[in-house]
Parts: structure tokens; C-alpha cells; sequence
């Protein structure tokens, strides 16, 4: 990607042909989320929803290598009180399979060098142009207590090294945002979905659907969780043969059990486990519980949120997550493939954007907004599908 600028509401969807960009979009965001999170590590980005390769293909391919290359993000967020997030992110001189945020690096660097210099150097006539006499006046009354202990009983390497780090510290909320540092890319999986008991290093639900059992069975421990239940149990109405699930009572802390309910199957037959149930209703377990749950991020990606579900089902889905996303102070971004997600988009709200992604004539990629149109007869779907609005193959 190249100088690409997205503008996301509460519910964003990415159309597009294969091998566009949708995923590589998702990607870039969640790099910047682990340089928010001070991880730029393999082994968080692997967590995130990152395709792991090597650095040299995470850069731009469409002009040479050079040194010092980076990956240039930035991050406008409503309501932050400070300037946006900003990130150049290059590889380690020493690793190169660890990034780090040159930018963060250079800024504290260069600040914690003039307050070091300002502290203990306050009397150098070289220095006087750094800073003003007052700025330094009021530094050297602030922290004079704090300078004459580490003067006193440590020498003043030691002390510049704590104040460096000190103000390191106090700089990090700058490079950092905990909307953004929280953020994930689920592309959920019926192989993990299936497997309850799996634990994942991220709380409470990993990427490709694990945890969801351990954190339902908690969710179920817990009274006051009985609207939550309700709200997760309405999105699961859309499957027709749906009557109820529950978690047994009593489960000993190494049980793995959850009883689904067919409304169409005999009483003494009626319930059956996560085990043998069908692919559609555990990927709808997992997102209700997604959108639902406090405890999840409240700005996240859904990759191919189409998977295992039926036309008229992703349109009705959508309706319901949109609604979710709002109530619950979600912000979402999904791709799909299926032109039926697009129908239950109300692209009159603000909030509901959809977004085509292409490649450029330079195979940049690019995303550009389709905005609602009040004179608009044909559905949103039909528009795709018929090439009006792009995202289709033109080569055949």
C-alpha cells in the first residue's frame, strides 16, 4: 500500500476482487496496534491476526529496498486530547526479525537528552539556547529534591540513566493508545470453534475463535450476565432450528460441555453438545459473543465475516451486528466476498460506510466510500454483482 487514507465509521465493510488489499488494509492496522502496545515482537504479531514473513516483505515492493526503511501509519482518534498516534515502524539494526517505532525512538530520545541536559548541565553557557532560564528554573525546583538523592548517594551516570528512563516513561501514552493497542483481526475457524477447551494467550477469545467455551462458562458463573445471554441467544434466533443452549450445572473445572437445543427434534432427543452441532451456529455463537462482551475490544476486523453462512442469513446478521456495534461501543471493520452482507447495510446512517478497495493503475491500493444515494433502486448487492460499484474482476 501507498499514501492510503481510510476514514471508518462504527460499521465499515471492504469489498473487492481477491488479492486486492482488503486483508493487507486489516494488517496495517494491526501493526500500528502493536507498536501501540510497545510488542512489535513475532510472536504478538502472529497473535494479532498478522500474516508472519519476513520483514523485507512487509514493506512497499513497488520501488527498491533502501536503507532505513520504514512503515509510515497514522491514527486520528476522536476524542484524543493529544496529537494523533503516529508510528514509523523499521526493522531492529541488531534483529531483523524485531520492528521498533523509529519515530517513538527518536522523539524520547531527543527529549530525554535535553532534560538531562537541562537538569545537570544548568549552569553551562552552551546549553542556554535549548531551553529558556525559566523553563530550567522551574525543572531544577521540581525535581531538585529527586536530583540531590541521586546526586547524593549515586553517581551522575546513574542518575542521568533513571532520569532518561523516567521520562521515557512518562513520554509512552504519547506513542500509545489503548483503543488502537487492543485491537485484532478475527478470522475465526469451525476447528478451533469445535474445540471448547482450547485456551489462547489472548483474553478472552483468540483470533481463530479459541477460549470461547472457558469464557461462556465464566460468563454463565456470573448472575448479573443474564441480559448478556439474552442479547447473545437473539442473534442465534436467526438459525430457524434454534430453540435454547445452556451450560450444565456442576461442570468440575476440567468439563467441557454446552447443550444445544433443536426445536424440530424429539424431547428425549432435543440436545445435543458443541461437538455435533452444525458450522453456521458456533460461528454465530462466536460473533454474538464478539459484539456482545465487555471484555473484547472495542475496535476489532472480521475477516470474510461471510464464512459458513446462508445468503439471507449474512444480510439479517449484519442488521442485528450493526445495531450491536452501536449499543455495545463497537467499532468494527469486515471483509466479504458475499453480495447478500451488503444488503443488510443502511448506508443512510452515517455510521454503516462500505467501502470498495481496488488496486490503481500502479497496484496501489485504494478505498474509495460508496455513499447512499436516496434515488437508489437496485440493492446494494445487485449494484455488485452487476459491476456498477467495482470490486470485480475485469480481466475475464
Amino acid at each position: 500500500m501507498v499514501d492510503l487514507t481510510f476514514e471508518v465509521g462504527t460499521f465499515n465493510v471492504l469489498i473487492g476482487e481477491n488479492g486486492c488489499g482488503k486483508s493487507n488494509i486489516l494488517e496495517a492496522i494491526g501493526f500500528g496496534a502493536a507498536a501501540s502496545a510497545d510488542k512489535l515482537d513475532q510472536e504478538f504479531l502472529g497473535s494479532r491476526g498478522i500474516r508472519l514473513t519476513k520483514p523485507e516483505f512487509m514493506f512497499s515492493a513497488f520501488e527498491p529496498l533502501s536503507e532505513n526503511q520504514s512503515i509510515d501509519l497514522v491514527f486520528k482518534i476522536e476524542g484524543r486530547t493529544t496529537s494523533n498516534l503516529k508510528f514509523e515502524i523499521a526493522v531492529e539494526t541488531l534483529n531483523s526479525k524485531k520492528w521498533k517505532n523509529s519515530f517513538k525512538e527518536a522523539v524520547i530520545g531527543q527529549a530525554s537528552d535535553i532534560f538531562v541536559n537541562t537538569l545537570f548541565d544548568i549552569e553551562d553557557e552552551e546549553k542556554k539556547g535549548i531551553v529558556t532560564a525559566d523553563d530550567k528554573a522551574i525543572l531544577k525546583t521540581k525535581f531538585q529534591v529527586v536530583i540531590d538523592l541521586f546526586i547524593k548517594n549515586k553517581t551522575e551516570d546513574q542518575a542521568i540513566d533513571f532520569f532518561k528512563g523516567y521520562f521515557t516513561e512518562k513520554l509512552n501514552h504519547e506513542f500509545s493508545d489503548q483503543s488502537v493497542s487492543n485491537y485484532l483481526t478475527y478470522s475465526p475457524d469451525q476447528d478451533s470453534l469445535r474445540k471448547f477447551e482450547e485456551t489462547n494467550q489472548i483474553y478472552p477469545l483468540g483470533i481463530k475463535g479459541q477460549g470461547l467455551f472457558q469464557y461462556l462458562k465464566e460468563l454463565s458463573a456470573n448472575p448479573d450476565n443474564k441480559e448478556l445471554f439474552s442479547e447473545i441467544k437473539d442473534i442465534l434466533y436467526l438459525l430457524d432450528w434454534y430453540d435454547d443452549f445452556e451450560l450444565p450445572e456442576g461442570l468440575m473445572s476440567n468439563e467441557y460441555a454446552l447443550n444445544i437445543k433443536d426445536k424440530y427434534l424429539h424431547e428425549t432427543l432435543r440436545a445435543f453438545d458443541q461437538k455435533s452441532t452444525n458450522e453456521g451456529f458456533l460461528f454465530l455463537l462466536f460473533y454474538a459473543v464478539l459484539f456482545t462482551s465487555k471484555e473484547t475490544p472495542a475496535f476489532f476486523a472480521i475477516d470474510n465475516i461471510d464464512m459458513s453462512f446462508n445468503p439471507k442469513l449474512c444480510s439479517a446478521l449484519i442488521k442485528k451486528l450493526t445495531a450491536l456495534a452501536v449499543k455495545k461501543g463497537k467499532q468494527v471493520i469486515v471483509t466479504t466476498h458475499n453480495p447478500a452482507i451488503l444488503d443488510g447495510l443502511d448506508l443512510s446512517d452515517d455510521a454503516q460506510r462500505l467501502f470498495v478497495v481496488r488496486r490503481n493503475g500502479d497496484g496501489h491500493t485504494k478505498a474509495r466510500r460508496i455513499e447512499y444515494k436516496s434515488d437508489r433502486k437496485m440493492k446494494l448487492s445487485e449494484l455488485w454483482t452487476n459491476g456498477i460499484i467495482g470490486g470485480l474482476p475485469d480481466n475475464f
